[in-house]
């Protein structure tokens, strides 16, 4: 194994959801790819890993991807999708990112996640190009060489780790959740972190399909995009049924601040 990678002292912070997760990245490696261990902490509904710590992973290793084809420059996610192609209870996902394609204004990232030597999810993500802001973003960009353990010496979560976000149930039957927006929840822009934000409406999907029911549908398939940045909070969530078959349950689920729309997705959710 390679030494770890030094962290940037002033992002993520020294409690940040990106520890918690205990979450490793590895932008030297070709191509691209980082990875966590799935525990109980972040299991969704149906006892799996739920598609909101899928969404988070894949959301970091195509930012990494990403920020290696947008040279001195600086992005922002503005789209994630992530579908699962068979559940993990355990063991550990390790998603690898290829950059599809760089333009002037957008950059768009495929990530192919694996565990136990299988494919079990894919992700599409694109960024928008922004300019660079803050001293954490106008620092001068070193080539990463390197593991970089974003966890190392944390001991993860110590229960569902909905609660250690932050976030709230109001009405589990109408999806309607809410989540303050905190440096532990949050990125280099001052805003929401991009996987934590699919990841609070991951809950809130889960929450509205199994509101009073016995079985208990598992997100599979989640389609986000991002309007705003959500930079105060708190973020509150609400789902509207699309279609119920027997494939399952599709769902629209917001999240806005009090004035503004923040992110819209539509979730596919099954039983396993």
């Amino acid at each position: 194994m390679r030494d770890a990678a030094k962290l940037p002292q002033d992002y993520p912070p020294a409690e940040h959801v990106l520890r918690d997760l205990r979450l490793w990245s590895d932008g030297g490696a070709e191509p691209p790819c980082a990875g966590l261990p799935v525990t109980e902490a972040i299991h969704g509904a149906a006892g799996v890993c739920a598609s909101g710590a899928l969404a988070l992973l894949v959301d970091v290793v195509a930012g990494g991807a990403a920020l290696g084809a947008a040279g001195d420059g600086w992005i922002a996610t503005s789209d994630l999708r992530v579908h699962w192609l068979e559940p993990v209870a355990s063991g550990e996902l390790v998603a690898s990112a290829e950059a599809l394609r760089s333009g002037r204004t957008s950059i768009v990232v495929e990530v192919e996640v694996a565990a136990a030597g299988r494919r079990v999810a894919h992700g599409t993500v694109g960024f928008s190009r922004l300019e660079a802001k803050g001293d954490y973003q106008r620092r001068p960009r070193r080539s990463r060489h390197g593991r970089i353990d974003w966890g190392a010496g944390q001991s993860g979560f110590r229960g569902p780790w909905a609660a250690r976000l932050g976030c709230v149930v109001r009405d589990a039957s109408a999806g309607v959740l809410e989540l303050p927006v905190t440096p532990y929840v949050g990125n280099s822009l001052g805003g929401l972190q991009g996987g934590v934000a699919v990841a609070l409406l991951d809950f809130a999907a889960e929450a509205a399909a199994n509101a009073g029911r016995g079985a208990r549908h598992a997100t599979r398939d989640l389609a986000a995009h991002f309007l705003a940045i959500s930079r105060d909070g708190p973020l509150r969530t609400r789902v509207e049924e699309l279609r119920r078959d027997a494939a399952g349950r599709l769902l629209r689920v917001e999240s806005r601040t009090e004035d503004r729309l923040c992110t819209v997705a539509t979730a596919q959710l099954a039983p396993w």
